[in-house]
Protein backbone atom coordinates (compact mmCIF):
# COMPACT_ATOMS: atom_id res chain seq x y z
CA UNK A 1 0.00 0.00 0.00
CA UNK A 2 1.43 3.38 -1.05
CA UNK A 3 0.49 6.28 1.24
CA UNK A 4 1.15 9.76 -0.18
CA UNK A 5 1.57 11.21 3.30
CA UNK A 6 4.22 8.64 4.11
CA UNK A 7 6.10 9.90 1.04
CA UNK A 8 6.32 13.30 2.67
CA UNK A 9 6.71 12.19 6.26
CA UNK A 10 9.26 11.49 7.65
CA UNK A 11 11.50 11.92 4.58
CA UNK A 12 11.03 15.71 4.44
CA UNK A 13 9.41 16.51 7.78
CA UNK A 14 8.94 14.42 10.91
CA UNK A 15 5.49 13.18 11.79
CA UNK A 16 5.79 14.90 15.16
CA UNK A 17 6.47 18.26 13.46
CA UNK A 18 3.62 17.77 11.00
CA UNK A 19 1.18 16.92 13.78
CA UNK A 20 2.38 19.90 15.82
CA UNK A 21 1.82 22.13 12.79
CA UNK A 22 -1.76 20.86 12.50
CA UNK A 23 -2.55 21.49 16.15
CA UNK A 24 -0.88 24.91 16.39
CA UNK A 25 -2.12 26.33 13.09
CA UNK A 26 -5.73 25.29 13.58
CA UNK A 27 -7.91 28.22 14.63
CA UNK A 28 -10.09 27.65 17.68
CA UNK A 29 -12.79 29.86 19.18
CA UNK A 30 -11.44 31.63 22.30
CA UNK A 31 -12.51 30.02 25.57
CA UNK A 32 -14.41 33.01 26.94
CA UNK A 33 -16.50 33.12 23.77
CA UNK A 34 -16.99 29.35 23.84
CA UNK A 35 -18.47 29.59 27.33
CA UNK A 36 -20.85 32.40 26.43
CA UNK A 37 -22.04 30.74 23.20
CA UNK A 38 -22.41 27.32 24.83
CA UNK A 39 -24.60 28.79 27.57
CA UNK A 40 -26.66 30.60 24.93
CA UNK A 41 -27.07 27.38 22.92
CA UNK A 42 -28.38 25.46 25.92
CA UNK A 43 -30.82 28.27 26.63
CA UNK A 44 -32.05 28.31 23.01
CA UNK A 45 -32.71 24.58 23.15
CA UNK A 46 -34.55 24.81 26.46
CA UNK A 47 -36.55 27.87 25.31
CA UNK A 48 -37.81 26.21 22.12
CA UNK A 49 -35.85 28.57 19.86
CA UNK A 50 -35.00 27.66 16.23
CA UNK A 51 -31.89 25.49 15.91
CA UNK A 52 -30.37 23.46 13.09
CA UNK A 53 -28.91 20.02 12.51
CA UNK A 54 -27.21 18.49 9.48
CA UNK A 55 -29.77 16.58 7.46
CA UNK A 56 -29.65 13.10 5.98
CA UNK A 57 -30.68 12.17 2.45
CA UNK A 58 -33.76 10.31 3.65
CA UNK A 59 -36.54 12.83 4.36
CA UNK A 60 -38.39 10.33 6.59
CA UNK A 61 -35.33 9.98 8.82
CA UNK A 62 -35.01 13.75 8.98
CA UNK A 63 -38.63 13.93 10.12
CA UNK A 64 -37.95 11.36 12.82
CA UNK A 65 -35.17 13.58 14.13
CA UNK A 66 -37.47 16.61 14.18
CA UNK A 67 -40.08 14.56 16.02
CA UNK A 68 -37.45 13.26 18.45
CA UNK A 69 -36.36 16.76 19.38
CA UNK A 70 -39.96 17.89 19.74
CA UNK A 71 -40.99 15.04 22.03
CA UNK A 72 -37.82 14.14 23.91
CA UNK A 73 -36.06 17.51 24.16
CA UNK A 74 -39.22 19.64 23.92
CA UNK A 75 -38.01 21.82 21.07
CA UNK A 76 -40.38 21.98 18.09
CA UNK A 77 -38.11 24.23 16.04
CA UNK A 78 -35.15 21.99 15.18
CA UNK A 79 -34.77 21.79 11.40
CA UNK A 80 -32.27 20.85 8.71
CA UNK A 81 -29.51 23.38 8.15
CA UNK A 82 -30.17 24.97 4.72
CA UNK A 83 -26.66 24.23 3.44
CA UNK A 84 -25.62 21.65 6.08
CA UNK A 85 -22.86 24.07 7.14
CA UNK A 86 -24.61 27.44 7.46
CA UNK A 87 -25.07 27.41 11.24
CA UNK A 88 -21.54 26.29 12.27
CA UNK A 89 -20.03 28.59 9.63
CA UNK A 90 -21.87 31.59 11.03
CA UNK A 91 -20.88 30.67 14.58
CA UNK A 92 -17.22 30.26 13.63
CA UNK A 93 -17.05 33.48 11.62
CA UNK A 94 -18.73 35.50 14.35
CA UNK A 95 -16.76 34.14 17.31
CA UNK A 96 -13.34 33.68 15.72
CA UNK A 97 -13.40 36.95 13.78
CA UNK A 98 -12.23 35.19 10.61
CA UNK A 99 -14.08 34.55 7.35
CA UNK A 100 -12.64 32.04 4.90
CA UNK A 101 -13.36 34.14 1.84
CA UNK A 102 -12.01 37.33 3.40
CA UNK A 103 -9.42 36.64 6.09
CA UNK A 104 -8.18 33.10 5.50
CA UNK A 105 -6.66 31.18 2.64
CA UNK A 106 -6.28 27.38 2.44
CA UNK A 107 -8.33 26.71 5.56
CA UNK A 108 -11.35 24.44 6.02
CA UNK A 109 -14.16 24.50 8.53
CA UNK A 110 -14.24 21.20 10.41
CA UNK A 111 -16.28 19.49 13.09
CA UNK A 112 -13.96 18.10 15.77
CA UNK A 113 -16.12 15.30 17.14
CA UNK A 114 -18.78 15.04 14.38
CA UNK A 115 -22.29 14.27 15.75
CA UNK A 116 -23.82 16.70 13.27
CA UNK A 117 -27.40 15.40 13.80
CA UNK A 118 -27.06 16.13 17.49
CA UNK A 119 -28.42 19.65 17.87
CA UNK A 120 -26.06 20.44 20.74
CA UNK A 121 -22.90 19.12 19.10
CA UNK A 122 -23.65 20.57 15.65
CA UNK A 123 -23.94 24.09 17.07
CA UNK A 124 -21.42 23.78 19.91
CA UNK A 125 -18.60 26.34 19.69
CA UNK A 126 -16.22 23.77 21.18
CA UNK A 127 -16.91 21.42 18.26
CA UNK A 128 -16.02 23.84 15.44
CA UNK A 129 -12.55 24.70 14.16
CA UNK A 130 -10.70 26.02 11.13
CA UNK A 131 -7.99 23.58 10.03
CA UNK A 132 -5.26 23.99 7.36
CA UNK A 133 -6.31 22.39 4.07
CA UNK A 134 -3.34 20.03 4.09
CA UNK A 135 -4.57 18.58 7.39
CA UNK A 136 -8.15 18.07 6.21
CA UNK A 137 -7.50 14.70 4.46
CA UNK A 138 -6.37 13.27 7.79
CA UNK A 139 -9.67 14.16 9.47
CA UNK A 140 -12.29 13.66 6.77
CA UNK A 141 -14.76 10.76 6.79
CA UNK A 142 -12.86 9.12 3.93
CA UNK A 143 -9.46 9.34 5.65
CA UNK A 144 -7.60 6.02 5.68
CA UNK A 145 -4.27 4.75 6.91
CA UNK A 146 -2.32 4.68 10.16
CA UNK A 147 -1.30 8.33 9.98
CA UNK A 148 -4.88 9.52 9.61
CA UNK A 149 -5.96 7.42 12.58
CA UNK A 150 -3.05 8.65 14.68
CA UNK A 151 -3.59 12.32 13.86
CA UNK A 152 -7.33 12.13 14.47
CA UNK A 153 -6.68 10.68 17.92
CA UNK A 154 -4.01 13.31 18.73
CA UNK A 155 -6.23 16.13 17.44
CA UNK A 156 -9.35 15.04 19.27
CA UNK A 157 -7.47 14.46 22.52
CA UNK A 158 -5.95 17.93 22.21
CA UNK A 159 -9.39 19.48 21.67
CA UNK A 160 -10.94 17.40 24.43
CA UNK A 161 -8.44 18.76 26.94
CA UNK A 162 -8.85 22.28 25.56
CA UNK A 163 -12.63 22.26 25.94
CA UNK A 164 -13.01 19.62 28.64
CA UNK A 165 -15.51 21.38 30.97
CA UNK A 166 -18.01 21.94 28.13
CA UNK A 167 -17.61 18.45 26.70
CA UNK A 168 -18.11 16.89 30.12
CA UNK A 169 -21.29 18.92 30.54
CA UNK A 170 -22.45 17.72 27.11
CA UNK A 171 -21.74 14.13 28.18
CA UNK A 172 -23.68 14.62 31.41
CA UNK A 173 -26.68 15.95 29.48
CA UNK A 174 -26.89 13.00 27.10
CA UNK A 175 -26.23 10.34 29.74
CA UNK A 176 -28.75 11.76 32.20
CA UNK A 177 -31.13 9.05 33.42
CA UNK A 178 -34.21 11.13 32.61
CA UNK A 179 -33.01 11.82 29.07
CA UNK A 180 -32.06 8.19 28.42
CA UNK A 181 -35.44 6.98 29.67
CA UNK A 182 -37.30 9.40 27.40
CA UNK A 183 -35.12 8.46 24.44
CA UNK A 184 -35.81 4.76 24.96
CA UNK A 185 -39.52 5.40 25.34
CA UNK A 186 -39.55 7.35 22.09
CA UNK A 187 -37.79 4.55 20.21
CA UNK A 188 -40.05 1.87 21.71
CA UNK A 189 -43.11 3.86 20.64
CA UNK A 190 -41.79 4.02 17.08
CA UNK A 191 -41.35 0.25 16.96
CA UNK A 192 -44.83 -0.26 18.41
CA UNK A 193 -46.37 2.06 15.83
CA UNK A 194 -47.64 -0.11 12.99
CA UNK A 195 -47.58 2.91 10.66
CA UNK A 196 -43.80 3.18 10.85
CA UNK A 197 -41.49 1.19 8.56
CA UNK A 198 -39.37 -0.90 10.96
CA UNK A 199 -36.36 -0.79 8.64
CA UNK A 200 -36.42 3.01 8.67
CA UNK A 201 -36.89 3.04 12.44
CA UNK A 202 -33.96 0.65 12.87
CA UNK A 203 -31.73 2.83 10.69
CA UNK A 204 -32.82 5.90 12.61
CA UNK A 205 -32.04 4.21 15.93
CA UNK A 206 -28.52 3.35 14.75
CA UNK A 207 -27.84 6.95 13.71
CA UNK A 208 -29.42 8.32 16.89
CA UNK A 209 -27.24 6.16 19.13
CA UNK A 210 -24.11 7.30 17.28
CA UNK A 211 -25.14 10.95 17.46
CA UNK A 212 -25.86 10.78 21.18
CA UNK A 213 -22.81 8.78 22.18
CA UNK A 214 -20.73 10.62 24.80
CA UNK A 215 -17.29 11.91 23.85
CA UNK A 216 -14.69 9.90 25.77
CA UNK A 217 -10.90 9.74 25.94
Amino acid sequence: MIDAYEGLIPEYISQEEFFRFGLEKSIYIPDEKVKKEWDALKQKLASNKPLFIRGVKDSLTNQLFYDFYAKVMENQHVKKDPSNTQSPTKIMETLSGYKKSKDLRNYQLASIFSRSRNVLAFNAPWNIVYIPNMIDPLLGPDARGDMALQYKEVFQKHCYEKFKPYIQEFNDMITNVHFLRNKDQYLNALYDNGMQDREIVSRFETILEEEFAPIRF
